[in-house]
């Protein structure tokens, strides 16, 4: 049995076909915006109700990063427009690739919910039983203005992704996707009331 990301298919579609919303990803792309793992309806006890990547009402993603971006929450507490198409149609016009760390975890159980914390708890120490995203094929020739993080790395309980985070950034450095670290930023995780200070500094600083 495996936990697997619920949106599966467009994460394979990446690393396949450099496919991104229905369409092949601009070889200067504009922000990689990296997450940590959306389970399946099947993969997690507590329902998944995310129409797309951080579409669960609770994450306010939507409206910290386009506000930061282009002065616009595409939020559904501040925008009416049909959603995901409106979020996938933004990333396109905008050139924002969304991708998580993890596409399954190898475990005979189910995550509670979707924390950080949750996720974190059922992977090996060794990071054996993890599929993570795989840079090299999907961003091939692939190159990024600014890569941001949405996860709280300051929380000492997630070693584990820590370690794949370092894995994931070496290997976007080692294909060219960014040019040095200082490309790299990081926010804090959307679901805060807080956090869309840090938003707007990683977008445009």
């Amino acid at each position: 049995m495996h936990i697997i990301h619920r949106y599966l298919d467009e994460l394979h579609d990446l690393e396949r076909n450099q496919f991104f919303c229905n369409q092949q990803i601009d070889i200067n792309s504009n922000i990689l915006i990296v997450g940590t793992f959306n389970p399946s309806d099947e993969s997690c006890v507590k329902k998944n109700v995310s129409k797309w990547f951080y579409g669960r009402i609770q994450n306010k993603f939507w409206k910290y990063f386009p506000t930061a971006l282009t002065n616009e929450s595409l939020h559904p507490v501040d925008r009416h427009n049909k959603h995901p198409q409106s979020w996938q149609e933004y990333c396109s016009n905008n050139k924002i690739i969304i991708i998580d760390l993890i596409k399954s975890i190898e475990v005979k159980e189910t995550l509670n919910d979707f924390g950080d914390i949750e996720v974190e708890d059922k992977i090996n120490h060794d990071l054996s039983n993890i599929n993570y995203f795989d840079i090299d094929s999907a961003f091939s020739n692939i190159r990024f203005k600014k890569v941001i993080y949405s996860l709280k790395w300051s929380d000492r309980k997630i070693k584990k992704l820590r370690i794949l985070r370092d894995v994931i950034n070496e290997k976007l450095l080692n294909n060219n996707c960014i040019q040095n670290s200082d490309q790299i930023k990081y926010c804090l995780t959307p679901t805060r009331n807080d956090a869309g200070p840090s938003w707007d500094v990683a977008v445009n600083e």
